[in-house]
């Protein structure tokens, strides 16, 4: 009897584990997608809100580089590529669809990798860095 509690207590620990493991890794990715709607949207305000504030000046000047600019974003998912002591990154697919005039140009997401910091139970971008 006490071997099988003992299991049980085992299994409820790693599934409450597992569990915390997975909505912070499902959180990031959301505040990099969320952090892109922002810029495709050009709501400066709200992406200000899911950025570090180190990271605030290139933030703003990749903003000011749409803001002229129709843009939408285009099948966009992202996923945690590694994650340890309150930071993690993020990548993801699909792209940001930019109409200059009558050219479009797509910015394909999946050559940046994000690196977000948890401050206070919230993940916050503080940079990224770019594919060769």
């Amino acid at each position: 009897m006490l071997k099988k509690i003992l299991m049980v207590t085992i299994f409820t620990i790693l599934a409450f584990t597992l569990a915390a493991c997975g909505s912070s890794g499902t959180e990031a990715a959301t505040t990099v997608e969320n952090y892109l709607a922002a810029l495709a949207d050009k709501d400066d305000a709200l992406l200000v809100s899911y950025i570090c504030p180190d990271f605030e000046f290139q933030a703003l000047l990749e903003f000011d580089s749409f803001s002229i600019v129709q843009t939408e974003l285009k099948d966009v998912t992202c996923q945690v590529t590694d994650s340890q002591d309150g930071m993690t990154d993020v990548v993801c697919q699909g792209s940001i669809e930019a109409t200059y005039g009558n050219e479009l140009r797509s910015f394909d997401l999946s050559r940046r990798t994000y690196h977000l910091v948890e401050q206070n139970a919230t993940w916050l971008v503080c940079g990224y860095d770019d594919a060769n």
